[in-house]
C-alpha cells in the first residue's frame, strides 16, 4: 500500500553513498577546509530493479500522518505563484508555497548573484533565521547549497549533523537546530537560477526519496515562475530604456514652453529693474520661479521613470509629511481658491520619505488643477483592514475623470490637461508605489470628484533579487 500523500516511483531505491550525491540545509555555508565526502550517510538516486513495493510490503515505511497528496501540493504551489510577475512578491509566495507543500519547518531560495560564482539568500522562511538574508554561499564543493548549484543534482540528506559540509556554526548563532534537509537546484529553460532548500519535516522525521521527489517538481514550478517574472521585469526595463528616446521628443515641446515663461519673466524684470515699478518686477519675479519648478519637475519625473531604483526607506513621521506637501502646495490652491485639508491617524511607517512626497505633489497638484474655486482637497492618511499597511488617501471635489479615461491614466504621456500637463506624474507615482510593495487605487465621478488611494506596507520592503 502506499501512504496518503506520498508519491512512489517504482525502479528507484535509497542506498548509501560515500559520495556527496545529495546536499543539505539553508544554514550550511563554508565548513572549513572539508573537501571530501560527507563523514556520514548521504542518499543518492542510483537506477536499481524495482524494490520500493517490497520495501512497502515489508512493512518498512514509516507511518506518517496524512496530509496533502502530491497532486494538491504542486496545485496550491501552482496557485501561490501563478501570474505574479512581481520578483520580490513571488519569491514571498514562493517560499511559502514550498514550506506547505513540504510540510518543512523552515525554507530558503538562494539565487545566484551577478557573477555567477556565488548564492544569496534572498529570502528564508522560518523560525530563528535572522540575518541569514545577508549571508552568501560560494558555488564550490564545501557547502551543500553550494555544491548542489555547482553539480546541478538535487541531494537529500536525513542527517546534517553527519555530513561534512553542514555548518553548525548557523544553528548555534540562531538558535534553530537543523535535522533533516532536501536541497534542489532552481533550473528553467536550461538556465540555472539558484537552489531551493527545506528544512527539518514538521512530523519530526527525516526526509525521504518521495519528499525529494516533490521538492525536485515543487522547484521546477517555482524555477518557472522565477524565470518569467525576471524576463517581466527585463522587458519592463527595456521599454523604460525605449520610453527615454521618446520622452525626449515628448518633452521638447514641454520645454520650449518652459524657457518661454522663462525668457517672458526675465524679460519683465530686465525692464524695470531701477525703475518705479516694484510690482511689475516682482510680477516677473513668480513667473520665473514658478516655470524654474516646472522645469524641475520634469526633468526629475523623467529620471525617476527612465531608471530602476530600491526605495530608501526609512521610518518617517506620515502626518508631518502630508502636512509638508500641503504647505508647498497651499500657494498654488489659493491662488485657485481651492481648500487643502489634512487629516491623519497613522503615526510612523518606513517609506522612502523623499519619493512618497513627490507622489503626493503629483496627486495634490492634479487635484488643485481638477478643482475650481471653492473646491475642496482632502489628504488623509488612515490604517488598512490589514495591519502592515496603510493608505495615503487624496481626494478633490472637482471635474472628475471620464470612464474611458480610466484605463490610460497611468500610461506614459498620457494627460487630460493638454499643454499643461507632461503625462509623467502618475506614471512615476504608480512606479514608486510598485516598488515600496504597495498598490494605487482610484475612484473618479465625472462632475463629483476623484480619489486616489496608495496602499502601502508599513514596514520596508525586501530587497529585490539580483
Amino acid at each position: 500500500m502506499v501512504w496518503p500523500g506520498r508519491l512512489v516511483r517504482p525502479g528507484r531505491q535509497c542506498t548509501k553513498s560515500s559520495r556527496p550525491d545529495k546536499p543539505a540545509g539553508p544554514h550550511n555555508l563554508r565548513n572549513g577546509p572539508h573537501a571530501g565526502p560527507p563523514k556520514g550517510p548521504t542518499v543518492t538516486h542510483e537506477p536499481t530493479k524495482p524494490k520500493q513495493e517490497a520495501r512497502l510490503a515489508a512493512g518498512q515505511d514509516r507511518l506518517r500522518p496524512a496530509g496533502p497528496t502530491p497532486l494538491e501540493a504542486l496545485t496550491r504551489v501552482s496557485q501561490m505563484i501563478a501570474g505574479n510577475l512581481d520578483l520580490a512578491a513571488l519569491l514571498r509566495s514562493a517560499i511559502r508555497a514550498g514550506a506547505d507543500a513540504m510540510n518543512a519547518e523552515a525554507c530558503s531560495i538562494l539565487l545566484q548573484d551577478g557573477a555567477g560564482d556565488a548564492l544569496r539568500f534572498h529570502i528564508v522562511d522560518g523560525p530563528q533565521t535572522g540575518g541569514l538574508t545577508e549571508a552568501s554561499v560560494p558555488i564550490d564543493d564545501h557547502s551543500i547549497a553550494g555544491w548542489v548549484a555547482k553539480h546541478q543534482r538535487p541531494t537529500l540528506v536525513p542527517d546534517a549533523y553527519q555530513d561534512s559540509r553542514f555548518t553548525p556554526a548557523y544553528d548555534a548563532r540562531t538558535g534553530f537546530r537543523t535535522r533533516s534537509v532536501i536541497c534542489v537546484p532552481l533550473v528553467a529553460k536550461g538556465r540555472p537560477l539558484g537552489v531551493i532548500q527545506v528544512l527539518n519535516r514538521l512530523d519530526g522525521q527525516s526526509f525521504d526519496e518521495a519528499d525529494l521527489d516533490l521538492a525536485q517538481a515543487v522547484a521546477g514550478l517555482i524555477a518557472v515562475a522565477i524565470l518569467n517574472a525576471e524576463e517581466h521585469e527585463a522587458r519592463l526595463k527595456a521599454e523604460r530604456l525605449a520610453t527615454v528616446g521618446q520622452t525626449v521628443a515628448g518633452m521638447a515641446h514641454c520645454v520650449k514652453n518652459i524657457l518661454n515663461g522663462l525668457r517672458a519673466g526675465s524679460y519683465i524684470i530686465d525692464q524695470h529693474l531701477g525703475g518705479e515699478t516694484e510690482s511689475r518686477v516682482v510680477h516677473g519675479w513668480e513667473i520665473v520661479k514658478r516655470n524654474m519648478q516646472r522645469l524641475s519637475t520634469v526633468v526629475l519625473d523623467m529620471l525617476s521613470y527612465s531608471r530602476d531604483r530600491q526605495p530608501l526607506c526609512q521610518l518617517c513621521h506620515i502626518g508631518a509629511l502630508c502636512e509638508d506637501v500641503v504647505a508647498l502646495l497651499q500657494p498654488q490652491a489659493a491662488e485657485k481658491g481651492v481648500t487643502l485639508v489634512t487629516a491623519c491617524d497613522v503615526e510612523r511607517a518606513s517609506v522612502d520619505e523623499t519619493a512618497i512626497s513627490r507622489c503626493l505633489i503629483n496627486l495634490v497638484g492634479n487635484a488643485i488643477d481638477a478643482s475650481s474655486a471653492g473646491g475642496m482637497v482632502y489628504v488623509e492618511a488612515h490604517g488598512d483592514a490589514d495591519p502592515g499597511r496603510f493608505v495615503l488617501r487624496v481626494r478633490d471635489t472637482g471635474c472628475g475623470i471620464p470612464p474611458k479615461d480610466l484605463d490610460k491614466i497611468f500610461d506614459v504621456f498620457f494627460s487630460t490637461k493638454g499643454g499643461k500637463g507632461t503625462g509623467l506624474g502618475l506614471a512615476v507615482t504608480l512606479k514608486t508605489v510598485r516598488e515600496h510593495g504597495g498598490e494605487v487605487q482610484v475612484d473618479s465621478t465625472v462632475g463629483r470628484g476623484t480619489e486616489f488611494r496608495l496602499v502601502l506596507p508599513r514596514e520596508a520592503p525586501d530587497p529585490p533579487a539580483d
